[in-house]
């Protein structure tokens, strides 16, 4: 399900609400968020179920991702710059090229996360869950200048 650019808060929360059924059932009710491109800079999506969602390219710098589930999702360029991903679940997502400037990933859990090409200058990783099966870092830029 895509959103067009003039969306309401009703209709972001009616995705994630079918998203979330998606994401429970297997597929089997509900339908995948595609969020790519979109521009959700300073939302809140504290708590939500993102699982396996489509976030490439997606503007969320500023945002409020505390406790999402985000295992799996495909995050390839996104902007999340200064946003606080506390506890944020992201195992097995595709973070490769996303922009984590300053952003707040204390306590995430990044076990197997892609973060090939991403930007974590001034990133927070502190309690961060990065063992298990390493993630892939190849070209991380930790220290940009």
């Amino acid at each position: 399900m895509t959103l067009p650019a003039d969306t309401t808060p009703e209709d972001l929360s009616d995705l994630l609400r079918s998203h979330g059924l998606w994401a429970a059932t297997d597929g089997a009710q509900g339908e995948r968020a595609d969020l790519s491109g979109m521009n959700l800079a300073g939302r809140a999506f504290w708590r939500s179920d993102l699982r396996r969602a489509s976030l490439d390219r997606v503007n969320l710098a500023g945002a409020n991702l505390d406790h999402a589930d985000l295992r799996g999702a495909s995050l390839q360029g996104a902007k999340l710059s200064s946003a606080s991903l506390w506890e944020a679940k992201l195992a097995g997502a595709d973070l490769r090229d996303a922009d984590l400037r300053d952003a707040k990933l204390d306590h995430a859990d990044l076990r197997g996360a892609d973060l090939t090409g991403a930007n974590l200058d001034g990133a927070s990783l502190k309690s961060a869950l990065l063992d298990d099966k390493p993630a892939s870092a190849w070209g991380t830029d930790f220290l940009a200048d």
